[in-house]
């Protein structure tokens, strides 16, 4: 299967690979980008300078994440194992700060903290967040997981206007699985009102962008949707939201 690629304005993005069994996969982040692999599901070894690594995964629906992540100018090549591997390649620019590592080289394992419990009832979601400043440039990076049929990201928000404390500006980029593999979800996004709002079917392996205005996820009814996110901003290095007001008492329900 051919790499699919999705990129926001402001230069991140997320490519989504299939690796046959005991292939390998060439990652290269340039000077003025870091890069993270995060294994889906399969096993991955990678050539370190301290050694070979092997990381595995049985599906990003039940098995924690991990992967690697790159500082800027650094170099890695990573073979699937005997069944081969799934795995999403994230690339962030630089920005003003660095990585704040103990070596600006080093390529450092990521490893999933606990499952975050967010929203409830037919918004509840599972959130880990697994990358952040300062241990990055800039980048913002985690996994969200909705199950049978409920919404995420919701109630819908955006992150467009660097007002901070209360809102940041971050554009987002999002990769995608569904199971079972056959279902579909919607993402839906709008400037100024649901009414106006923008639909993409979301699919299995799909990949997507939100760069500006608020944004929300829903599973189709009896499906499990997961999906990787990632963002960056220009200036901002945080999240803060902005929740559409016409919805904002979801929060409080």
């Amino acid at each position: 299967m051919k790499p699919t690629t999705a990129r926001t304005p402001n230069g991140l993005d997320l490519t989504y690979h299939q690796i046959p069994p005991d292939q390998r996969l060439a990652l290269n982040a340039r000077p003025e980008q870091e890069t993270v692999l995060i294994l889906l599901s399969g096993r991955l070894t990678a050539a370190l300078p301290e050694g070979d690594r092997t990381i595995e995964r049985t599906d990003p629906f039940t098995a924690p994440a991990s992967g690697w992540h790159l500082p800027p100018g650094t170099e890695v090549t990573a073979a699937a194992g005997p069944r081969g591997a799934e795995a999403v390649e994230v690339h962030s620019p630089v920005t003003a700060a660095p990585p704040e590592a103990k070596d600006a080289t080093a390529i450092t394992a990521i490893t999933a903290p606990e499952r975050e419990v967010r929203g409830s009832g037919s918004f509840e979601r599972h959130v880990t967040t697994l990358l952040q400043p300062p241990r990055t440039s800039g980048l913002l990076l985690g996994e969200t997981l909705a199950l049978d049929g409920r919404w995420s990201t919701y109630p819908p928000h955006r992150h467009q206007h660097s007002n901070p404390p209360a809102e940041t500006a971050l554009q987002e980029a999002f990769a995608f699985r569904v199971r079972p593999s056959s279902g579909f979800g919607v993402l839906l996004t709008y400037d100024e009102s649901v009414h106006d709002a923008r639909s993409t079917v979301i699919t299995d392996t799909g990949l997507a962008t939100v760069p500006h205005g608020y944004h929300t996820i829903a599973a189709a009814a009896g499906h499990d949707l997961y999906y990787l996110w990632a963002a960056h901003g220009e200036t901002d290095k945080h999240l803060a939201l902005h929740t559409d007001p016409a919805h904002a008492w979801l929060l409080d329900a």
